[in-house]
């Protein structure tokens, strides 16, 4: 077993092989489905919220005229590109900006890596394998093949709803730090 860390919370992995054939207890999501979907389905809302976010701020960043622009830039852009394209722009007008340079490349980088970090979470918490949550809370987020033996094995992580209440409190003061700093930049 190893542990990812964040800056906030530590997600523990563990891997499982395959044996044979495939098969979950549904009893454990049977008793714990009421508390994981409310917690699940809030996530995902905030983020989607969080994302809405950065589409505006992108588009704020392409023309503070309109957002037509801006949209017709994104529209087709996966989130991470979305992310990478928020930090070259505001990088830019950053190393315009007279005053704390320093200070805001910094809060830009921070903002950056947070929105990777809630996105990479995102991404395993709509694509689990829901029903496979074992009684210890870990669920298979992705499938292996093991690189000593050939044999398939299955990614687990520990994704509880006290992470993803943790969570959606960093999405909440992440998307006030975007706003934030994007209404700030030329100051």
């Amino acid at each position: 077993m190893s542990k990812l860390q964040n800056k906030q919370k530590i997600i523990e992995v563990k891997y499982e092989e395959l044996e044979q054939y495939d098969s979950w207890d549904d009893e454990v999501m049977d008793k714990k489905e009421e508390r994981y979907a409310f917690c699940i389905g809030s996530f995902l809302i905030r983020f989607s919220n969080l994302e809405h976010s950065l589409d505006i701020e992108l588009a704020n960043l392409i023309n503070d005229r309109s957002h037509d622009d801006g949209y017709i830039i994104i529209k087709d852009l996966e989130l991470f590109e979305k992310i990478e394209l928020y930090y070259n722009l505001a990088f830019v007008r950053v190393n315009l900006a007279e005053k704390r340079k320093a200070l805001k490349l910094k809060q830009l980088g921070t903002i950056r890596k947070q929105l990777e970090e809630l996105a990479r979470l995102r991404n395993k918490i709509a694509h689990a394998k829901w029903n496979t949550l074992d009684k210890d809370d870990f669920v298979r987020v992705d499938t292996k093949t093991n690189k000593e033996n050939g044999l398939i094995k299955f990614r687990k992580f520990k994704i509880t709803p006290t992470i993803m209440k943790q969570s959606m409190l960093d999405i909440a003061n992440l998307d006030e730090k975007l706003s934030a700093f994007t209404d700030n930049i030329w100051q």
